[in-house]
């Protein structure tokens, strides 16, 4: 830091050394006579009547700050300072920057609070104002109550004269009237000294500021948004420095864009601050967040309720472990309560034969043994995964025990087929408690029944409640009401109804949606459907594990899908091998699909045969509707059809039934979809 000496000699002044013999003369620095003393005479020859300044020598050696603080200030450039911590000149933030501090912090309160960020000790003592052209302005410290006479912002240290009581904070005695800037390199700006309620054209967002305004295209900023940084070296909530830009780069523009502190939108021709390497966005009123990485991190598991369920599950076939274990516990808790309640057989012995089972009628059952193991590949030695009809689940050697048709490619799970409940009483379930549950299936495989919980669709086991007229698929039936998730460690979630939000995980919209939801938090839920995605799942063209990464995923660049070969949004749920550096779209995985595909049926179409097996036609960028060959009918993507494999004609479920000559079910219309329902 300069001396006092330094600085005006440096200034304009011309000095002299001396032996002062007046009384009467008085150092500037510390006010005290400086008679019989050497010192130094500055003279300012720029002005016309050579205003004098006198300094004993030993002052003349003090930092220049000696005019701002009683004491002497060291520099510190690493510090770790509070976050209310703010400079005394500027009042903004000194976190990041280097700041002189008093070196007596014990002398008082004052002096424990008293920070200068390292620019503005070095501003210039004396100068110069358009809005005061009869006398130069002074810097100096005032007492509490004092207000900039230009913006009127409260100010402790400012410019002043004090004859004729102006003050000026340091923000106007060196704003910029006429400015060029990044973000309008067209026209220049003008500031406007009149403070206006606007929308501004660089964040977005109204407020009462002044403002710069192009006079030519009538694009306006917000003053503070005009001399936003650049560049914010090391933000408290990201790993990367952040670069602010003037609209969203063209590369990313496939997919909208979301805050990553607030969650809310990003408009793509607004200013924002961006992390290319993460493809990482934050709106400028976000940018100044105090939250921190590490504070995230260490807030993990408040609440500790170790015997809440924690999601997700570790992978794909865990899912019907999940129903086994939640059903034997409904019932355990529904005995202990003294309700009337089917148990679930405890017979060791499941029969060989089942001649009549209620969910297949035409073929008696054959309990087989699963002896595939559960880390063979799909299509190992011809063998393919066996899905069960009632769960939708594999059959795996966890659970070997299934019953088959082989004729019909019917396989049930010995649970699904003895243990599963036919009624679940008052209370069983905690999505539908007021009333009893029945067993049932959709009349044809190619028939679907819509979960209201979840709001997949699914075409196999469901409950069905008569009063209400609703279905539950059988994995949403023993959910708790309470559980634990990854995406949010540090709270449980509960189950509730939601609206008009967004799925913090999905990035889907909430229309009246089962989720789950912090309570603490009363940003962040889930859609229900959410917690079914395995952290972990497997791909037969893949040779190492996928893994479920949360939004937002930290990606250079953009990536594709290896299923679909579209894009992959890193603020959505997705899958991506860190290996292979190969992503997947959550839904081209069909991890948690609860339609079994596959089934299929010979028409004749024309008077000519084809065989028409279900699948599943997924939405694309492209391609957003497909249609039935038969009724022309569009349909929503995605959505099932039975296609043909030699010539690729599709056909609506309805269609199928009228070309196999059968009579549709009078209480449903098959594939009749709510504007919720979806397949992934």
């Amino acid at each position: 830091m300069k001396s006092v000496f330094e600085y005006f000699s440096n200034s304009g002044y011309t000095f002299e050394e001396c032996n002062f013999r007046q009384d009467f003369i008085r150092c500037h620095t510390c006010n005290e006579s400086i008679e019989g003393s050497v010192g130094y005479w500055f003279t300012d020859t720029r002005l016309s009547d050579r205003q004098s300044i006198f300094l004993h020598k030993t002052c003349s050696e003090l930092p220049i700050s000696v005019y701002l603080h009683e004491h002497s200030l060291c520099l510190k450039e690493d510090n770790i300072f509070s976050e209310d911590a703010a400079c005394r000149i500027c009042n903004k933030p000194i976190a990041g920057s280097p700041t002189f501090t008093c070196t007596n912090p014990d002398e008082n309160v004052n002096c424990q609070n008293f920070y200068l960020h390292k620019i503005c000790a070095e501003l210039p003592l004396q100068i110069n104002h358009h809005k005061h052209n009869i006398h130069p302005l002074a810097l100096f410290p005032q007492p509490d109550g004092h207000i900039c006479s230009v913006c009127t912002r409260s100010v402790k240290i400012c410019y002043a004269c004090y004859d004729c009581e102006f003050n000026v904070c340091v923000f106007c005695a060196f704003e910029q009237r006429v400015l060029h800037h990044e973000g309008h390199k067209e026209h220049t700006l003008t500031l406007m000294k009149k403070e206006s309620l606007f929308q501004c054209d660089a964040c977005n967002e109204e407020a009462k500021d002044y403002f710069y305004a192009c006079t030519t295209c009538d694009f306006v900023v917000h003053k503070r948004c005009a001399f936003s940084p650049y560049i914010i070296p090391n933000p408290s909530y990201h790993h990367h420095p952040l670069n602010l830009i003037y609209s969203i780069p063209d590369i990313h523009r496939y997919f909208k864009q979301f805050c990553s502190i607030c969650g809310e939108f990003v408009c793509k021709s607004y200013w924002v601050y961006y992390c290319h390497k993460c493809t990482y966005f934050v709106h400028m009123k976000c940018s100044t967040s105090t939250v921190s990485m590490r504070n995230k991190d260490e807030a993990d598991d408040i609440d500790n309720e170790s015997d809440l369920l924690q999601f997700p599950l570790p992978s794909q076939e865990s899912m019907f472990d999940l129903i086994v274990t939640q059903c034997a516990k409904s019932q355990i808790d529904l005995k202990d309560e003294g309700e009337n309640c089917v148990t679930m057989s405890t017979a060791p012995n499941d029969p060989h034969i089942i001649e009549k089972h209620w969910s297949h009628e035409i073929h008696p059952l054959q309990q087989l043994l699963c002896t595939v193991s559960e880390n063979d590949e799909d299509d190992n030695d011809g063998r393919r995964t066996l899905i069960c009809n009632g769960c939708i689940q594999p059959i795996t050697v966890s659970h070997p025990s299934y019953y088959a048709c082989i004729q019909c490619g019917f396989f049930l799970h010995s649970f699904c087929a003895t243990k599963l409940p036919q009624k679940l009483p008052v209370g069983a379930s905690h999505f539908h408690p007021n009333h009893s549950l029945l067993l049932q299936k959709p009349g044809k495989f190619y028939y679907d029944v819509l979960c209201e919980s979840c709001y997949l669709v699914t075409n196999g086991f469901y409950y069905h409640c008569q009063t209400c007229d609703i279905n539950i698929d059988i994995r949403c039936a023993f959910l708790p009401t309470r559980i634990k998730h990854k995406s949010h460690k540090h709270h449980s979630l509960v189950q509730r109804f939601s609206s008009n939000s967004r799925c913090c995980v999905s990035g889907s919209t909430i229309e009246n949606d089962m989720v789950y939801a912090c309570e603490t938090c009363s940003n962040f839920q889930m859609k229900k459907y959410c917690i079914f995605f395995p952290s972990s799942a497997k791909h037969k063209y893949e040779t190492h594990p996928l893994t479920l990464r949360y939004p937002p995923f930290f990606y250079e660049g953009v990536f594709y899908c290896e299923i679909c070969e579209e894009r992959v949004n890193n603020q959505e749920l997705l899958y991506h091998c860190s290996e292979s550096e190969h992503s997947f779209h959550r839904y081209c995985l069909g991890v948690i699909s609860n339609m079994k595909l596959g089934g299929s049926i010979k028409v004749f179409i024309m008077d000519k045969p084809h065989t028409l097996a279900l699948v599943i036609k997924n939405l694309t960028r492209n391609k957003s509707t497909d249609t039935c060959s038969q009724c022309l009918t569009h349909f929503s993507l995605p959505e099932c059809f039975l296609e043909c494999d030699g010539c690729g004609i599709l056909a609506c479920a309805g269609c199928a039934s009228k070309l196999l000559g059968e009579k549709q079910a009078n209480n449903r219309a098959p594939f009749y979809r709510s504007t919720h329902s979806i397949y992934i």
